[in-house]
């Protein structure tokens, strides 16, 4: 049904986009690497009467930027990167896309556009070029037990196991940066790789932070939200500009918990060191205090 509607939109996206036709206005991006909590933090702000939700529309970018395609067999032909920047914005494409997302807020009858696709971590430049009144919500996890996650997908035939061309891509861009570039060669599984694509892309969202006014985004722990989900949601609300919610309140109160964590400081190895770099260290402070990490301590 979700991908149903979603071609739905991009369909009739496709005359509205020829249309004199308004864009959507302040969308809010959720950013975080890949099984780092955005799913459940995405899934819980959709419960919001005001909020349109999409989690990862991923034709509703091709439809406009083909070029953001890095997972379809098409992905080649299209010459789909995980990096673009401003210098990508073009503004046929931009007008299209985000009448799109303005199109999906009227189906749904909520004015408020929030979308989640993780791989827009790299994209944020772009994304600003495009909606420069956008606002981002960053949630961040220990980067041992995203990579433990997505070592575990990928064994079920997911994530590396089933894209090569998305880790060719995060090969090219560790090897263009000095500080990354002897790292590839360390990733001998899919352990390794998690850790990998957990830097670069924790890395990109806190360079783009650094010259991002306060404002326009804010930050949370997974810790944070699984230890005190209704506080964080009320907070990010707030951060958004809508009302509290009980709905919200209930649902998060219901499905919001912690799963027993399997890995910590006792399973920091010296290569995971090395691949996680003094990023890894500073996410690994998350586990061991109340409050979690303070956002601040993850910009510096």
């Amino acid at each position: 049904m979700h991908n149903l509607r979603t071609r739905a939109v991009v369909l009739a996206g496709e005359v509205v986009a020829l249309l004199p036709f308004d864009g959507i206005r302040r969308p809010v991006f959720i950013l975080g690497c890949g099984r780092s909590g955005t799913t459940i933090l995405g899934t819980a702000l959709s419960k919001h009467p005001e909020i349109t939700y999409l989690n990862e529309p991923r034709h509703i970018w091709f439809a406009a930027y083909p070029e953001t395609d890095i997972w379809t067999r098409k992905a080649a032909v299209r010459s789909g990167k995980v990096v673009l920047t401003d210098a990508d914005v073009a503004r046929a494409k931009s007008t299209k896309l985000s009448r799109l997302f303005r199109l999906a807020t009227i189906i749904n009858g909520k004015p408020v556009l929030i979308e989640k696709l993780p791989i827009n971590n790299f994209r944020l430049k772009f994304i600003n070029g495009i909606f420069p009144d956008a606002r981002f919500i960053h949630i961040y996890r220990c980067g041992l037990e995203v990579a433990q996650s997505m070592e575990k997908a990928s064994l079920r035939g997911k994530w590396f196991a089933s894209n090569k061309y998305k880790w060719d891509q995060l090969v090219q861009l560790a090897s263009s940066h000095e500080d990354t570039a002897g790292l590839p060669a360390l990733c001998e599984n899919y352990f390794d790789k998690g850790l990998l694509e957990w830097r670069l892309s924790m890395k990109a969202v806190t360079d783009f932070f650094r010259v991002m006014p306060e404002e326009l985004y804010c930050e949370v722990s997974y810790d944070e939200f699984v230890d005190n989900p209704v506080v964080t949601i009320n907070r990010l609300l707030a951060f958004i500009g809508l009302r509290e919610n009980e709905k919200l309140d209930n649902f998060v109160l219901s499905n919001v918990s912690r799963k027993s964590r399997e890995m910590g400081h006792d399973d920091l190895t010296e290569k995971a060191r090395i691949i996680g770099g003094e990023l890894l260290l500073r996410s690994m402070k998350a586990t061991t205090g109340s409050q979690g990490l303070a956002p601040a301590t993850l910009r510096t």
